[in-house]
């Protein structure tokens, strides 16, 4: 009678884990846009291919999507005058209207990522997903490579806890259903910690040396992209 259970739960993973590399696919992008001009960005405006937009400061820094893989920047020094409030003056006479934001900051210690994914509708289901996978993580009976205080801090300071978790535990999920060895020496809280500060130091070097050039490089091969 377990078996069916597993075999949902195993297919839960795999779908909370899709939701999770999705979101963070789109925030890496929104992260780092190409450049163009604020021409460029008028243009797309007026043609209706503007869905989302994130502005803040004065001279105002800005950032546009025509879809979740494809954003776009404007350098302040090509901004010159316009404002934020000729920005949402712009965005209103415009049908339909984009959605608009004010960037955030990363904050304390939990950036927040997964309720900040710059696309409609995507606070309900990355988030959905990310708290998902926390209650999972809480209401896992034994977590193989480290236990609860370990995962805490790799879902909240790590960043990327949660597809990590969704990915490796209880079972790897290229194991499938089949059993799999515990780790000798599963991590502690202390070592969760440490491990959890190295991933939020390491990941936004990576994403602006090295993972931005690779997504932009397989979006060029896309027929569609603009």
């Amino acid at each position: 009678m377990r078996l069916p259970y597993r075999i949902a739960g195993l297919w839960v993973r795999v779908a909370l884990l899709v939701v999770l590399l999705w979101g963070a696919l789109v925030t890496v992008l929104s992260m780092t846009p190409r450049e163009r001009t604020l021409a460029d960005f008028h243009t797309a405006l007026r043609a209706g291919q503007v869905t989302y937009v994130i502005y803040y400061g004065t001279p105002m820094d800005l950032r546009w999507s025509t879809g979740p893989l494809f954003w776009y920047h404007v350098e302040r020094s090509e901004i010159g005058a316009y404002t934020p409030s000729e920005l949402l003056r712009d965005l209103n006479a415009t049908v339909p209207r984009p959605e608009a934001g004010l960037a955030h900051s990363h904050q304390g210690f939990f950036s927040g990522w997964p309720f900040r994914v710059p696309f409609h509708g995507a606070t309900w289901l990355v988030g959905g997903a990310w708290f998902a996978a926390l209650l999972t993580m809480i209401g896992t009976g034994r977590p193989r490579l480290g236990n609860r205080w370990a995962w805490f801090w790799l879902f909240t300071v790590g960043e990327v806890g949660a597809m990590l978790f969704l990915l490796l535990e209880p079972r790897s999920l290229w194991y499938g259903l089949e059993p799999q060895e515990p780790v000798p020496n599963p991590m502690g809280g202390g070592r969760g910690c440490a491990l959890a500060l190295c991933l939020g130091l390491a990941i936004p070097v990576l994403i602006a040396v090295g993972l931005s050039h690779v997504f932009h490089t397989l979006l060029d091969l896309l027929p569609t992209a603009p």
